[in-house]
């Protein structure tokens, strides 16, 4: 059910970078949704409370799809921050909900897939023996 060994630690180094990637890009996509599209901060007052939870959300979310071994159950735990975002966002919003739920969703299945690739590749490697030399 869950990751052990060297594949944890890769899976947890892979979604802890996405996480701190996503914390490094969110300020400049705001700051262009700003510059090109406005914001209105006169109404939707809770809208940016509500964004901050989901951020939360997201970055606390990693570690758990890291831990985590099915492939279902990963996408599951990645789905709940991305289906609350959608949901809250795409009435009013559909710029941002686009914005809080394909960047999160991206980064978050690289890292999947370079978890994937990565210990998969681990387990391929051959292991010498030395003591037969």
């Amino acid at each position: 059910m869950f990751l052990r060994g060297k594949p944890l630690l890769i899976a947890l180094l892979l979604h802890l970078l996405a996480a701190l990637l996503y914390w490094a890009v969110m300020p400049w996509g705001l700051a262009w949704y700003r510059a090109h599209v406005g914001f209105d901060s006169h109404r939707d007052i809770g809208l940016g409370l509500a964004q901050l939870y989901l951020f939360w959300m997201f970055i606390a979310a990693q570690p758990l799809i890291a831990v985590l071994r099915p492939l279902a159950a990963k996408l599951a735990v990645l789905a709940l921050p991305l289906a609350l975002a959608t949901w809250t966002l795409m009435h009013h919003h559909p710029l941002r909900a686009l914005y809080f739920t394909i960047g999160p969703g991206l980064l978050a299945l690289a890292a999947i897939i370079a978890t994937a690739r990565l210990s998969s590749r681990s387990h391929a490697l051959p292991i010498r023996d030395t003591a037969d030399a």
